[in-house]
């Protein structure tokens, strides 16, 4: 019910010269219970919602399309479903039969996607710290070495100078520790309030559709669901006060140990003062434990650090694991909605649910990694690459393994280092192990003649046939009404009888069905219950009549078949033969 926003100019420009003059549209629907609805609009006005007596319904969102939610298809946006053999427009097809459970299952996806980025983030920030501490260490070499292989000295460092050179390293540890847990409750904090906006669009959803006969029941579910917000909405402001106390508590911390930090600094600039008065070895004695000091700050600090990387680690197993299952969830799902509308569609169209089989987004990925590798043959080095599993090559990545890498793939050592060097530049390995390997959604057309079944994808058939293929799983998906405008563009009249007019025939008892057609076959064959006839000027149209196949007769042989003269001529020729 939505206006022109955003419409094509010729559609445009067409339902202006229709409407023009004060024209309405008017839509009547037939509800549970016998109810009788009406829809009007006017052009460039909102449309209007009516009972049978005339008063108007102002409580209900037409926008939305929940009141008369309709199933609208040309035959371009048929053909374009059946040529994505990789995408989502045909996954789209099922998902949207479990609409209200795929919605639950990917709100938990998003929030444990969301966990795993953050996880890797973590992950990547801990890791740069291991790495710089690493080579901090590194520049730090032997020390232990130099400082046990050196003389004596009658001035020796006192016991003080190093007990204070050690503390100041632990004083920074304490700082970098107070700025950690300054982070993490700002971040706390940015969670609870977007908590707290994902609660308010939970709490406040409409569970009521005012045309059901339920609508009253839901309605205090509705009331009972909003009074829920508050006690909620206090609980969170409860924690955002902890959390803001806990801020506080680390500022009066950090202002409390800073001060003994500060004398700290002044005893060692003290010591370090009488040390430079000192000889020359006693200096280099005194440097050299500096270091050593220094040196076993940063190897605790690693250690800390590495024993923190393997708990992410392990956390991320356990997050991906259930990442997993619920994809399989979905997966499951759909295996479900395949089977069904496979029972409605027949037995000329097979629909088949091809786990993790859509690699788009790995190919993807894989083909961006590649573009700085400089190697040729990139189609057979693809084909060889899309056999490893993305966990599996991101692993190759992370440890940079060419040895394991040149193994798996045949590649040879040079061209196996310039492509894994390649990855290691602009591919992120804990991206890449999570990349979702989507379903493939199978839409086959048994286009055998004679013989047993010969079953070929809708991405590989002729344009009739893919129209033939994917018509009776539109037709069976639900019982919304259905507008098809002009499905018979790119079938033949052979697959129009075999394929369309036997599903309308099966399952107009079902649902509405409305065909915008300039063949015969579909309101003839399939024995439509009105025939409206269809004139224009190329701008402004109108009814010529309406009525059933019968009434209607004269009409669909003159402008559907090419006049009496014709198609009399045709049923001679046809029976001479």
């Amino acid at each position: 019910m939505c206006g022109l926003s955003g419409a094509p100019k010729h559609c445009v420009d067409l339902i202006q010269a229709n409407l023009a003059g004060g024209s309405l549209v008017t839509i009547t629907a037939l509800a549970e219970g016998s109810n009788r609805y009406s829809i009007k609009r006017g052009l460039k006005q909102s449309p209007v919602l009516l009972t049978s007596d005339g008063r108007a319904i102002n409580s209900v969102d037409l926008d939305r399309g929940t009141f008369l939610p309709l199933d609208v298809y040309s035959s371009l946006e048929i053909e374009a479903i059946a040529d994505e053999a990789l995408g989502d427009k045909r996954r789209n097809l099922l998902d949207e039969l479990r609409s209200e459970q795929m919605r639950t299952i990917h709100l938990s996806l998003g929030e444990g996607t969301r966990a795993l980025e953050a996880n890797a983030d973590r992950i990547r920030t801990t890791q740069r710290m291991i790495e710089d501490l690493t080579e901090q260490i590194e520049e730090l070499g032997d020390v232990r070495a130099r400082l046990s292989a050196l003389a004596p000295s009658e001035r020796e460092s006192s016991a003080d100078f190093v007990r204070l050179s050690r503390q100041q390293q632990l004083n920074q540890r304490e700082l970098a520790k107070l700025d950690s847990a300054d982070r993490d409750l700002k971040a706390l904090a940015q969670t609870l309030e977007q908590m707290r906006k994902e609660a308010q669009g939970v709490f406040m959803a409409r569970l009521v559709e005012e045309q059901s006969a339920n609508a009253d029941t839901l309605r205090r579910f509705d009331k009972l669901l909003a009074a829920s917000l508050g006690p909620v909405e206090k609980s969170l402001a409860a924690i955002s006060m902890k959390i803001r106390d806990a801020q506080s508590t680390l500022a009066q911390a950090r202002q409390s140990i800073t001060e003994t930090h500060t004398s700290h600094a002044d005893d060692l600039a003290k010591l370090t003062a009488l040390n430079q008065a000192a000889s020359e070895q006693a200096r280099m004695r005194a440097s050299l434990e500096q270091q050593v000091a220094r040196l076993e700050a940063l190897e605790q600090q690693r250690a800390e650090l590495n024993a923190e990387l393997e708990g992410l680690l392990e956390k991320r197993k356990a997050l991906k694991t259930e990442h997993i299952l619920m994809r399989d969830q979905i997966s499951t799902m759909r295996d479900e909605v395949a089977s069904e509308l496979q029972h409605e569609a027949g037995e000329r169209v097979r629909i088949r649910v091809m786990r993790n089989a859509d690699y788009l987004a790995y190919q993807l990925m894989l083909v961006e990694g590649l573009k700085g590798a400089r190697v040729r043959n990139q189609n057979e080095i693809m084909a060889t690459l899309m056999q490893l599993r993305p966990e599996q090559l991101a692993q190759l990545i992370q440890s940079n393994d060419v040895e394991s890498f040149e193994e798996l793939t045949n590649f040879g050592a040079e061209r196996s280092r310039k492509i894994l060097d390649s990855f290691r530049e602009s591919v992120d390995p804990l991206a890449l192990e999570v990349t979702a390997i989507e379903d493939r959604i199978g839409i086959e057309l048994n286009v055998a003649t004679t013989g047993g079944p010969h079953f070929k994808d809708a991405s590989d058939l002729s344009r009739g046939q893919k129209c033939t293929a994917l018509l009776p799983i539109l037709l069976a998906r639900r019982d919304n009404p259905l507008i098809i405008d002009q499905p018979e563009d790119n079938l033949d009249n052979h697959f129009i009888f075999e394929t369309v007019v036997n599903a309308v025939q099966r399952l107009k008892k079902r649902r509405q069905m409305i065909f915008i057609t300039h063949n015969a076959n579909i309101p003839v064959l399939a024995e439509a219950e009105l025939v409206l006839v269809m004139n224009s000027d190329g701008r402004v149209g109108a009814i010529e009549k309406f009525g059933t196949v019968d009434e209607c007769r004269e009409q669909i042989i003159d402008l559907l078949e090419g006049g009496r003269e014709a198609f009399e001529l045709r049923s001679k020729r046809y029976a001479a033969g």
